[in-house]
């Protein structure tokens, strides 16, 4: 809040013969100083604001330079909302963080049918590539193995945008080997993997803009042990594919 005073003073001028005194307008801004409790929230809230503790590596698939061509960049993913753990506490966390800040959030995921994770991006491939695809999963050796999403973290778009909030597996090693196979088993059938994997795995809960308060929800979830999921399958292009002990 501002407040302007407007004062009136009369002067004789320095450089003049005239004897008339001359009036000026004189402009005081009385600013508007807040108490010691407001001004250390607002200090708060400014330091909460940042996003430092997030990845800065967008796993999305870019846009595809041939669309008309190789243009398809569907996704392998795992759905988790069969899991009654991964629910509840992703219902509890979404509490929390909309009343750390209701204005700032841009959507959540619906705890109830869209929990998941994506396992794999399949970016800029031909409608034959993809037929390749499925053809070598079908055939991809793999055991399945337990995931455990036990940390809480963030994750920047590359547009700037909009900054990811999600749970995610403190040890990724088993999840990294697995999308290995997936790349050395395309390969083998001579499909070039375009979009290695190197981000982090996770299960997104919401979206927010760059001016929530990230790290301070990143700080408070970060040792939620949210539950576990083994990985028997996953789905692609509509299709289903297990490993080796789940058939």
């Amino acid at each position: 809040m501002q407040k302007t005073t407007l004062i009136y003073k009369k002067r004789r001028p320095v450089h003049s013969n005239s004897s008339r005194p001359v009036i000026y307008l004189l402009y005081i801004q009385e600013m508007f100083i807040p108490s010691l409790p407001l001004l250390l929230l607002l200090l708060v809230q400014s330091a909460s604001s940042t996003h430092s503790a997030c990845e800065k590596l967008d796993g999305d698939c870019p846009k595809c330079n041939h669309p008309w061509r190789s243009g398809q960049s569907p996704v392998a993913t795992v759905h988790l909302s069969i899991e009654k753990q991964l629910v509840q506490s992703t219902i509890a966390a979404d509490k929390y963080l909309k009343q750390l800040a209701p204005t700032e959030i841009q959507r959540f995921d619906n705890p109830l049918i869209g929990l998941h994770t994506s396992l794999f991006y399949f970016c800029c491939h031909s409608s034959d590539q993809i037929k390749t695809i499925k053809e070598a999963f079908q055939h991809m050796i793999w055991d399945s193995f337990l995931i455990t999403y036990d940390s809480f973290s963030c994750n920047l778009d590359h547009n700037n945008k909009t900054v990811y909030l999600h749970a995610l597996p403190s040890n990724q090693t088993d999840l990294f080997a697995w999308a290995n196979i997936v790349e050395k088993t395309l390969e083998s059938y001579n499909v070039t993997i375009n979009h290695p994997r190197k981000s982090l795995f996770h299960m997104t809960l919401a979206r927010v803009n760059p001016s929530y308060p990230i790290d301070t929800a990143v700080r408070t979830l970060n040792k939620t042990n949210f539950g576990n999921h083994r990985l028997c399958n996953f789905t692609f292009m509509g299709d289903m594919y297990h490993a080796n002990d789940c058939k």
